[in-house]
């Protein structure tokens, strides 16, 4: 239990840290899932680089070139127009 919390309090700590950009899907920016789908970088995306340890499964640092959140920590969920596989 207490490597879950610890999990936890980091998860909120990185939260805080990650900046929004308006082309992330909803509800971290204002792209709609519905409307302007695709893949996000849950999916597989190449230029996804996880972190290590137990965070790995949640966040990582996009490094494709021509991604807006390039070089940003990211949530593997916010989602990028520049996804590949």
């Amino acid at each position: 239990m207490a490597k879950k919390k610890r999990t936890m309090d980091w998860h909120d700590r990185l939260w805080k840290l990650a900046r929004k950009l308006p082309s992330d899907f909803e509800p971290y920016g204002k792209r709609d899932r519905d409307t302007d789908c695709g893949p996000d970088c849950s999916c597989g995306c190449r230029f996804f680089l996880k972190l290590e340890g137990t965070l790995g499964n949640d966040w990582g640092v996009c490094a494709c070139p021509s991604s807006p959140r390039r070089g940003l920590l990211t949530f593997e969920h916010m989602g990028c127009k520049a996804f590949r596989e």
